[in-house]
């Protein structure tokens, strides 16, 4: 990874991509200890505990799109789940353009999306925020938000998707910080 990703360890974990990783023997092992240290950590009970293992195992067996995609999960939230934002490094492409970087268009759209400007590591960079319909989801709503930035020949985009749409105000935050603490590797 060309990128330093500066994240508050005590409630970010990397999803390793392959094992061994980091001490870390399986994808048994890793799943267990972030499980275990999270109930503590949180106070989850041993339902939640379980549940937390379940998404966690579900997370390393759910394919990667795309090369350069790095993935981390936020421990901790007020349902005591799990958060998934997915980062991908890769070099400037023309063919790229910064309003694809963001997910715009959206076809799928119920309202215009939210577009600011975000300042970070990587410098200046946007935000959209976008709502769209989920058919999968029998018509639910969905929000998609990409931060994107072109800095030093790279296209960063970290990505977060969620229904639940009372949280997001309460993780917006903490994802923008994230974000935002994303820099290129020495």
């Amino acid at each position: 990874m060309t990128l330093r990703v500066d994240f508050d360890t005590d409630r970010w974990v990397y999803v390793p991509e392959a094992f061994p990783w980091n001490g870390y023997p399986d994808e048994d092992e890793w799943a267990g200890t972030v499980a275990h240290l999270a109930a503590q950590a949180f106070e989850y009970t041993d339902d939640e505990q379980a549940a937390l293992r379940r998404m966690l195992d579900a997370l390393l067996a759910y394919p990667r799109m795309l090369e350069g995609m790095h993935r981390f999960a936020l421990l901790g939230t007020p349902d005591k789940g799990l958060e998934m934002v997915q980062v991908v490094d890769a070099p400037t492409s023309p063919e790229t353009t910064e309003e694809r970087m963001l997910g715009l268009p959206d076809p799928d759209a119920t309202r215009e999306p939210q577009v600011t400007d975000v300042v970070g590591g990587l410098g200046s960079g946007r935000r959209a925020v976008r709502y769209t319909r989920a058919d999968a989801l029998e018509g639910e709503i969905v929000v998609s938000v990409n931060w994107a930035w072109r800095a030093g020949g790279r296209d960063v985009v970290v990505m977060y998707g969620t229904s639940n749409l009372v949280q997001l105000d309460a993780l917006l935050p903490v994802l923008d910080e994230f974000a935002a603490s994303i820099r290129l590797a020495d």
